[in-house]
């Protein structure tokens, strides 16, 4: 949870493990071996950082074992996937997102295939606002029901947009023509959602974040296209150019709506992902340097913010932040990132290990003076296609 709270994916796990129905048995069981995967996975980095690696039950053992149980697990997916009742169970998309975060916190490799599997059952069952209309009534006080189904749909939403910004891809899910769903209520019982308290930041900015991210991907296109044909680098359609000044106005801008009392941690959250956003445009798009003062201000706003979530132990779901802000600091300003970075091994899992990497190496480059010292540049040229949040 990115904030002290009840756990709605445990509530609707358990659910699905204690009061299983006939036909889910595959199902079930994929998502229990998912579950014993991300325990043995957190083992093993708590026991790695206190230097117990080698040997029975050590840090390696358990990573083998959160490996078996992740085979497992998708074993009994691809099972289930193939029957029609398999195929239309919220447990088999719940198994797909519990494989997925095994892979996420054991340093972001390899989750690609189960991401596009669990995109394609929300498909097969009629795309998220179809799935949601259709879903059951919620008991009172469980996350069963359209509850569950919004929660897992918002979990795979939001897999896929922060995975697109490893790959360069368009986010699907909340791409501007099917994004409705996100913040429309499928039906009267509709009226649950769980980003907030999972993911730490406001409901409303997802479909905005996803916006700029299909943006940028398709500016980077014309970028390259460009390219071929132009002698001059750093050409850029003026449109791309106009329609970033209007996304960075946009966000400078952006408020969330009236509601009830906000965490401190969402408002937070809001925050970083707000400049996060506003960095990668003017960098990406607009053609800034790391070191220009605009870009350093909002990559300052990013690292304080990331810092108070960290001394809280709120760090959740905040390395991308981390990772990008971090690109772009020198000298004495980047052993405030590494010591966020400390800061967030308390409550997340090996992907931090990854985020300092990509970072560390962007630093080697600006250093040296070589070519593609920049985020993008390092993880296309690692190939490291990762999921980390």
């Amino acid at each position: 949870m990115a904030y002290p709270s009840e756990n709605p994916v445990l509530a609707a796990n358990l659910q699905f493990i204690l009061h299983r129905n006939r036909g889910s048995e595959m199902a079930v069981e994929s998502l229990r071996m998912a579950l014993l995967g991300i325990a043995a996975v957190h083992q093993s980095f708590l026991l790695s950082r206190q230097g117990v690696c080698n040997g029975e039950g050590g840090a390696d053992d358990c990573m083998q074992l959160a490996y078996s149980f992740r085979t497992k697990a998708k074993h009994s997916l691809y099972a289930a996937c193939n029957t029609v009742d398999g195929a239309r169970d919220d447990a088999t998309l719940a198994a797909a997102t519990g494989i997925i975060l095994i892979d996420i916190f054991s340093g972001g490799q390899g989750w690609g295939k189960t991401l596009t599997l669990a995109k394609t059952l929300v498909n097969m069952r009629g795309g998220p606002a179809v799935l949601l209309a259709r879903s059951l009534q919620s008991k009172h006080n469980t996350v069963t029901g359209v509850s569950r189904a919004r929660l897992l749909l918002e979990t795979v939403a939001v897999y896929e947009l922060f995975g697109c910004l490893s790959t360069g891809q368009e986010p699907t899910l909340l791409s501007p023509h099917t994004s409705s769903w996100w913040l429309d209520h499928a039906n009267a019982e509709d009226v649950t959602s769980h980003v907030e308290k999972v993911f730490g930041m406001s409901r409303q900015l997802v479909p905005l974040l996803a916006r700029i991210t299909s943006f940028v991907s398709q500016a980077l296109r014309n970028r390259s296209k460009v390219r071929e044909y132009s002698p001059d680098e750093s050409a850029v359609e003026s449109e791309d150019v106009e329609r970033a000044r209007m996304l960075y106005s946009l966000l400078e801008n952006w408020t969330r709506a009236p509601t009830d009392v906000v965490p401190s941690r969402v408002r937070m959250g809001d925050n970083i992902y707000t400049n996060l956003a506003q960095v990668i445009l003017l960098r990406d798009v607009l053609g800034l340097a790391p070191d220009d003062p605009l870009v350093q201000q909002h990559a300052n706003t990013i690292l304080n913010g990331c810092a108070d979530c960290g001394q809280s132990t709120m760090g959740v779901d905040l390395n991308w932040p981390l990772i990008i802000a971090g690109c772009q600091m020198f000298g004495a300003d980047r052993p405030r990132v590494l010591n966020i970075f400390d800061q967030f091994r308390y409550v997340r899992c090996y992907e931090v290990e990854t985020s300092e990497h990509i970072v560390l190496q962007v630093w080697k480059r600006l250093d040296e003076e070589l070519p593609g010292a920049d985020w993008r540049s390092v993880m296309r040229d690692l190939k490291l296609d990762v999921l980390i949040l």
